[in-house]
């Protein structure tokens, strides 16, 4: 099994009323890596899939760090949205770093609304596949991340059922399918 990521380009604004705009282009990338995460090809880091059995050739296309989780990535575990917009649907968060942000290229992309969450790694959820756990961090946002009440100042490891608060109005609850008992890699 490979990990794909399609990357889609925003359409161009018309130029004259009544012109149409292109339709989006829809780019496929391969993400080379072994399950130790070794560089893809133009120094960029592969992503970690640990269904690959042939060793990363070094010589497929580079993948951007901060993506949406591909279709045919095993996922780890979910986030939930419980309250604020987008509230009853779910995000999945795969191998690694999952960055959540409103913009585009965050691998937990929760634009739905809420302002006051950040564009760009506003929190950033890990699931470490040597250790078996998860662990959330607050990003770069000027607003702060929660745990509960309490908020994420350092790494808090994360055991399932866990709260996240983020921005004024949005709240997810972290629910793990990886852990202790399984792992793709048991697999």
């Amino acid at each position: 099994m490979t990990t794909r990521i399609i990357n889609r380009e925003e359409p161009d604004k018309p130029e004259a009323p009544g012109a149409q705009a292109p339709r989006p282009t829809p780019a496929s990338k391969r993400a080379e890596t072994s399950p130790v995460g070794n560089k893809a090809a133009g120094g960029a880091t592969g992503f970690f899939n640990p269904n690959r059995s042939d060793p990363p050739s070094g010589d497929g296309p580079a993948v951007s760090p901060a993506r949406q989780t591909a279709p045919d990535e095993p996922v780890v575990g979910w986030l939930v949205i419980v309250e604020g917009p987008g509230r009853g649907t779910s995000r999945p968060l795969g191998y690694g770093m999952n960055s959540i942000g409103r913009a585009e290229g965050q691998r937990v992309r929760l634009d739905l609304g809420d302002n006051e969450i950040s564009r760009q790694q506003h929190a950033q959820l890990t699931y470490d596949p040597r250790g078996r756990k998860f662990y959330l961090r607050h990003g770069e946002g000027a607003n702060l991340t929660y745990v509960g009440d309490q908020p994420v100042l350092t790494p808090v490891e994360l055991h399932g059922g866990e709260f996240i608060g983020l921005g004024s109005k949005t709240v997810l609850r972290f629910v793990p399918f990886c852990g202790p008992d399984f792992d793709w890699q048991d697999r």
